[in-house]
């Protein structure tokens, strides 16, 4: 893809994610209208859980930081690193348009932790791949704990996918390496998809390490969604089923992996919201007075606030400890 194209796709979806979030406000009545009720909410925010979301979402973090220093084979990185890292990386996730968050990260791991290019690559994709097994783990199960129905066979699809491909993971992208080779020859495209395809080899010593991180990726997702149960109580919304929240927290937060998101992912992650309650079967108005549009502005700006204030954390971090050599 040219830059041209790359600079054609991030308008695109700029532009959608405008056009998306306006469509959204507009089907409870009037936009102004719903933006106040939005901010009246916020307003009104019950602090003390918001403060609960906060420290979740801090824990999250953490989780996600242990899981870094497992994936890293070979090039240790420390938590003072990691922390602060994982940090920046989910604030420019919410911020960036299209997923450019994964791009710094590789950059960062280089620059701050002396991880290759080929293995930083490697290590956020798979980090990717757990994180479907995991969100498409907790779905089922809190879909078998409230409902049977369609979405609990395509969560257990979408989990059984995930873990076949963390184990052929070296084998496709081996196959992917041959065109790439042909078109470039050998260059440092070619070199960074080697050290992929060797890092992402599950080898007998690397085992223990791949079922670690697998641990740490469900952990980190249920602390997550009890996030999200945490930031609806905040809003005033109560007396919702743990299950239905799960869902529709969960699709919300799938928006976020996907690179079709524009500035500050408002949009696309509101319509994900939206068609996660709706598979639930709610629609329209919650309980506490919000409608499920109003409720996912809501939420979705103040998990936004809670990723940059433990993002600006982590830039400061970085900016006392320093950098390692990159290599």
């Amino acid at each position: 893809m040219t830059k041209h194209m790359r600079y054609a796709r991030m308008i695109v979806f700029l532009i959608a994610g405008a056009v998306l979030t306006y469509y959204l406000l507009s089907l409870s009545g009037s936009v102004r209208s719903t933006v106040s009720n939005i901010f009246s909410a916020l307003r009104k925010a019950d602090l003390r859980w918001v403060g609960v979301s906060l420290t979740l979402f801090a824990v999250t973090q953490l989780i996600r930081a242990w899981r870094w220093q497992a994936l890293s084979w070979g090039h240790r990185i420390e938590l003072k690193q990691s922390l602060p890292l994982t940090s920046v990386h989910v604030g420019l996730g919410h911020l960036l348009p299209v997923r450019l968050s994964d791009v710094a990260l590789v950059g960062l791991f280089r620059k701050y932790a002396a991880l290759p290019v080929g293995n930083g690559a490697a290590t956020v994709l798979l980090a990717k791949i757990m994180d479907v097994i995991a969100m498409g783990f907790i779905v089922a199960c809190s879909f078998i704990a409230g409902l049977s129905g369609p979405v609990v066979y395509v969560a257990a699809t979408a989990s059984l996918a995930g873990i076949l491909s963390l184990f052929f993971l070296p084998f496709i992208l081996s196959i992917l390496a041959k065109p790439v080779k042909a078109l470039f020859g050998e260059r440092k495209l070619t070199a960074c998809l080697t050290e992929m395809i060797e890092a992402t080899e599950i080898t007998k010593e690397r085992k223990r390490k791949v079922s670690i991180a697998m641990g740490l990726s469900i952990a980190g997702w249920a602390v997550k969604l009890f996030m999200f149960f945490a930031l609806l109580r905040s809003v005033g919304v109560t007396g919702l089923p743990m299950w239905q929240i799960f869902t529709a927290s969960a699709i919300a937060d799938l928006t976020m992996a996907l690179p079709v998101h524009g500035l500050l992912s408002l949009g696309t992650v509101e319509a994900g919201w939206v068609a996660g309650f709706a598979l639930t079967g709610i629609s329209g108005m919650l309980p506490g007075g919000l409608t499920v549009i109003e409720a996912g502005f809501g939420v979705h700006l103040l998990w936004l606030s809670m990723a940059v204030l433990l993002m600006l954390g982590g830039v400061a971090a970085l900016l006392i400890s320093g950098r390692k050599g990159a290599i």
